[in-house]
Formats: structure tokens, sequence, C-alpha cells
């Protein structure tokens, strides 16, 4: 495929959604650590419109996109386990492409009975999972409170919590309840209904993954010495103190925990759920402004970039 140009998706400038430029690039060419792989579908996250509109730095220019699935069509030669023809999924730079390379340890099998667009969302899991147990060392018995437990985040937080025997409450939409408790949750709160921290006992830790004046009032929630976890933004330290209670920032993302997730969707015990697939390159700036607008919803975003 050498001096072959693919199409990308391209930022030149921080801005709004029109910063997203389709253009043609060279095909990457792996480095030995490295596998080139077809993209066959990308997850689209927060971080790929705050990078966008530069509330978080990249050189520039860049490609967004940092997960992805597709088909391994080249290896690096010091890259072990892994041949061309490879279903795979896991963490992709520059994934808003046809093709893109990632180092050969972070990419792993994706199961047959996942889809490539289920397999795109998987960064989800590592992050749930370091939150959990590297940061908030969650055990069995304990009880947690994880915010938006439809969401991107919290769809695999509540899984994992669940499987770790802990007792599980989640905050979630009237629509979402169902699907709440149908993932491990014992108890499911409306938080339109009334204000979630009069509606439950007091949690050992909270999973907070929303961020705004919820991270604050989850304080309430929280026994002496109790945790919160925070993935989008910390507590007032003085609050913090005043409630007795810890504060940890918990956006940890590790291939140790990558590896723990995959183990477990391998064995079945968490599944990925997609809230909503964009179809090409073109619609990058329609799913980044669907992902910004927030709203109910279940799962994740996913970009679908080529056709099996």
């Amino acid at each position: 495929m050498k001096n072959l140009h693919i199409p990308a998706v391209c930022v030149h400038a921080y801005g709004g959604p029109e910063q997203l430029q389709l253009q043609e690039v060279p095909v990457p060419v792996p480095a030995e650590d490295q596998v080139l792989i077809k993209v066959m579908a990308s997850g689209v996250n927060p971080i790929d419109w705050k990078i966008r509109e530069g509330f978080m730095k990249h050189p520039l220019p860049y490609i967004p996109g940092v997960e992805a699935s597709g088909i391994i069509t080249a290896v690096g030669e010091s890259v072990f386990g892994k041949k061309v023809g490879d279903e795979v999924y896991g963490s992709v730079d520059g994934s808003y492409a046809t093709y893109a390379i990632a180092q050969g340890e972070s990419l792993f099998r994706k199961p047959h009975e996942v889809s490539f667009e289920e397999a795109a969302t998987m960064a989800g899991a590592r992050t749930a999972w370091g939150a959990l147990f590297d940061v908030g060392g969650l055990v069995k018995g304990q009880r947690i409170l994880i915010h938006a437990g439809a969401g991107g985040v919290g769809h695999f937080a509540v899984q994992l919590a669940y499987n770790a025997g802990a007792y599980v409450i989640a905050t979630a939409s009237a629509e979402n309840i169902d699907f709440v408790t149908s993932l491990g949750a014992s108890e499911v709160i409306d938080y339109r209904e009334a204000p979630f921290e009069t509606q439950m006992d007091p949690v050992d830790i909270v999973f907070d993954t929303v961020g705004g004046d919820t991270t604050e009032r989850s304080l309430a929630v929280l026994r002496p010495e109790g945790t919160l976890l925070c993935i989008v933004q910390m507590p007032d330290p003085g609050k913090v103190t005043e409630a007795n209670v810890n504060a940890l920032w918990a956006g940890t993302k590790t291939l140790t925990s990558m590896h723990e997730v995959h183990k477990l969707l391998e064995k079945g015990l968490i599944r990925p759920y997609v809230r909503k697939v964009f179809h090409s390159l073109e619609a990058a700036a329609e799913a980044q402004e669907y992902s910004r607008s927030g709203g109910s919803g279940r799962g994740k975003i996913v970009l679908k970039i080529s056709e099996e």
C-alpha cells in the first residue's frame, strides 16, 4: 500500500465541528512494534470533541479518535501473537480513518460473537475497571452508587461492580431503569423524579461519570471515610474535608485494566451496548455533536467507517 492515500478526518485548527475536514492522507506505515489495521468502526468519545474545541491540547494537524475495531493488514517485525487477518479492537490513536496504526500490545482479538461496532466501545470498560478497582479498590459486599448507569462508561461500571459482588445502586432516566436493572443494579434511581441523595441510604463508594453539581451532591450519600471516584471533575476540597470522605481522580487508563475487561468479554460476563451508529467518515461532525449534546441513552456512540 506504499504511496497510496486513504480517506481520513483531519483537524488543522481548534474550533467547532466545521474543523473536521475529510481529506486524503498517506497510508500510515507501522513501526516494528506496531500493526496496521483496516478500521471497521471507531468509538466516539467526549475526549474527541474536547480536543477539537481546544479544551485539551494535541499537536496540529491530527486525526481524531482514540479507540477502534478492525482487521489487521500488516504486522511489524517485533509484534508476536498477531497476524494479518485477525479481527481486533483496542486503543487506536487517529481512528477516524479507513486505516490506522496501533501498538501491537494494545490490541485484543475480537470475540466472534461481538460485532465490530460493539468492540469499538470497549475503552469505556477499561475506564470503568481502572476507576472501580485500580483506584477505588472495590471489593465484594461494598455498596456503590454509579451515576449514569446506562451511559457509555456507566453501563460497563454496573456490570463490573455486579460481577465483583458489590451491591450496586445506579442513577438513570425512567426509560432506562429496566435496562440498568438487567445489567446487575439492585436499585435504580430516577434522577429526574427527585434528588438522588433523597432516595437512597449511604454507600461506601460513588462513581461519578457526570460532573456538574452531581459531584458535590454525591458527598452527602457517602459513609464516613467513603470514597468519591471522579472522572469528570473534582469537588471542592473543603467540602470533602467537611464531609469526612475521600475524593480521588479515577481517570486512569492502563493496559492491565484492558486485559482484565478483555477476559470478562471473552467469558461473556460483560457486554458492550451501542447507543447510536453513524455511518461513514462524512458523519464524523454529526457524531461528535451528538456526543457533545449528551442526553439520555444506552451505551456508547460509534462511527462506522468500513463495511465487512
